[in-house]
Order: C-alpha cells, then structure tokens, then sequence
C-alpha cells in the first residue's frame, strides 16, 4: 500500500511549508536512495493525525489517477539526530515520533501555481478531478497565497493534505453529496482551480468511474497502512475512511453538486 524507507541523511530545511519539512535521503528495503521532503510528527499542529491523513489523502489520490508525488513511511533511526549539524533539525528529529511521513521530491522544473497560471485544455480534466477531490476530501488548503499545487507547463503536482478529513471536527459541516456541501469551493480565493473551470465543458463521466471503482478492500488497507506509532490518529483515519466510502457511494450527488457551484 504504502512502502518503507529509511532516513539516512538531512539536507536542509525546506525553504516553504507551515509544518518545517526537511529535504531528506532515504534508503528502501532494496537499497535503493530517493530524495524526499519529510514531514516530522513534530511541526504538525496535530502530529500524528496529520501525518495519518497525509497518508490516505496519497493512497486515494494515487488509486483515483491524481498526480501526487510518491508517499514513504519514512523510520527515523534513533541515532541520527547526533549526526546532524543544525540544533534544531536534530532536536526535532530527537523529539519527534520515529515514524514520519515523506514523499519523492519533485524535480526542480516544477514551481509553484501562480495566479496568472492557465487551464490550457490539456489540464481541464486533471483540474476538475483535483477540484471535486480537495471538495470530497474537506481540503481547504489549495487556495491562493497556498496553493499546494507544482507545475510544469500542463503537467501538475498536488502536495500537501494534511489539513484535509478535519470534518468530524466542524460544527455545522454539510457532506458534500448534500445541496450546498461544497459551497465553501466558490468563495473568493478559496480554491485556484474554480475561477477557471467555471462554466466550462467538464466530462465529469471519467470522474464518477473512478470514484465508483474504489473497493471497500481497499479502502480499508488505507486504515491498515497506518502504523502502530501512529495510534492516536485512530479515528481520525476511520472518519476519513468513511467520509471516501459514503462519497463513492454517492458520487453522483457529489457531482451534482460540483456542477451546480460551477454552473
């Protein structure tokens, strides 16, 4: 579901992101090197939780053809804090829990989405798979001043989830099947996508396909791919779980109402 790798190595400290990740070497169980941002436990307002949905917000991303970069449990040696020269680097690393979550660096082609960035018509499909994903998922973060979205040319990269599945959480929070569920999509800046897809030609066929391919095997291997270290996210991840379940379930609805804030 999610594979393993080990830190072996800190760069540095990633020049953007609210939780302090670390640009990082990491080897795999086949001996393999890949370079990651890696997010610590600590730097996260929520821990764990934060590294949790992380994680299912990846596994779903991939399994719905969205371009994510690729995950990593990443096992922090116990050690290794004493090699690392920045103090405070290797306080959070001493401090942090020895599970952290990382994802394959993003070649430096990519930059950040811009505002004066344009859905060419090769992006519109990826765009509107990615608008009513942040909608289903509650991710609020994909909006202008943070996008959390890399480009190069029309090829695009989503990063960044940990905000997402905090609807348990919300007073008054409408599911996004129900009338007005993703109303919070068509406020001002609020998401970078929806200016531009409003009142296009969207195929939201291929979409509902792919929700509605989701197997609830599937589904509950994201609850497995947790880790033991993590147990304080336990039902953070099952609300998660279960929120992706009942959307499948009523994609159409969902659609309905992404078409209707786009119409």
């Amino acid at each position: 579901m999610i594979e393993r790798a080990t830190l072996i190595r800190v760069d540095r400290k990633a020049t953007s992101g609210r939780t302090g990740p670390l640009i990082a070497e990491c080897e795999t169980p086949g001996g393999a090197t890949v370079e990651v941002f890696c997010k610590l436990s600590v730097g996260c307002e929520e821990g764990v939780i934060h590294l949790a949905r992380e994680v299912v917000a990846a596994c779903l991303a991939a399994d719905l053809g969205l371009p994510v970069p690729k995950p990593y449990l990443i096992d922090i040696p116990p050690d290794l804090s004493a090699t690392v020269s920045d103090p405070d680097i290797a306080r959070r690393l001493a401090t942090s829990c020895p599970v952290a979550f990382g994802s394959t660096k993003v070649p430096n082609q990519f930059t950040a989405w811009m505002t004066g960035n344009r859905i060419h018509a090769p992006l519109l499909p990826m765009a509107a798979a990615v608008l009513l994903f942040d909608g289903i998922i509650q991710n609020p973060d994909r909006r202008d001043g943070n996008p959390n979205c890399l480009i190069r040319s029309d090829d695009i990269r989503i990063i960044d989830h940990e905000l997402c599945f905090a609807h348990r959480l919300m007073l008054g929070w409408k599911a996004p099947w129900v009338l007005g569920g993703l109303q919070s999509l068509a406020q001002p800046g609020h998401h970078i996508f929806f200016p531009q897809l409003r009142q296009r030609e969207i195929d939201h066929a291929p979409l509902a396909a792919a929700w509605s391919r989701l197997p609830d095997a599937r589904l509950q291997a994201y609850e497995r791919a947790i880790p033991p270290d993590w147990a304080a996210a336990t039902a953070d991840v099952s609300s998660a779980v279960k929120l992706i379940a009942d959307a499948r379930d009523k994609i159409g609805d969902c659609i309905a109402e992404i078409r209707r804030i786009l119409a």
